[in-house]
């Protein structure tokens, strides 16, 4: 885990109280606004993964979420916007309910839960892929 992310990660836990949803979507958008979006994935990447493995909860992680969510927050955040105006626009992201049934239209539950999509990315299940391939199978 790089000095960096230590730092945006503790200021976004002192900022919401804890390491929660909230502060997940506030320390990836920190991360957007100083990195090129690949570079942020691979520092939250990594850092998570760290902060799991510390906690003794390695099975916490989910490359499958954490990247999901990442792209949800990269494809709605503005350039130049503030993190108060982020949070404000897009209350639906900083809501674990409201997140989780975005990904719920994505992703089916066994793959989410998977011991596959904790190790590595998996595309979406549903949804969004269906209706590139005109419904049909992959």
């Amino acid at each position: 885990m790089n000095d960096r992310f230590q730092e945006l990660f503790a200021e976004c836990v002192v900022a919401h109280g804890r390491f929660g949803h909230a502060a997940h979507v506030h320390l990836t958008w920190r991360l957007l606004e100083e990195y090129s979006a690949l570079e942020a994935l691979a520092r939250l990447e990594q850092g998570l993964r760290a902060v799991a493995q510390s906690a003794g909860q390695p099975e916490n992680y989910s490359a499958t979420l954490m990247t999901a969510l990442f792209l949800l927050i990269l494809e709605q955040r503005q350039r130049g916007q503030t993190w108060e105006a982020f949070a404000a626009q897009q209350p639906g992201l900083l809501d674990w309910n409201a997140c989780a049934g975005q990904l719920g239209a994505l992703y089916s539950a066994d793959v989410l839960h998977s011991t596959q999509a904790r190790r590595v990315f998996m595309l979406p299940t549903l949804g969004s892929r269906q209706a590139v391939s005109g419904g049909g199978e992959v």
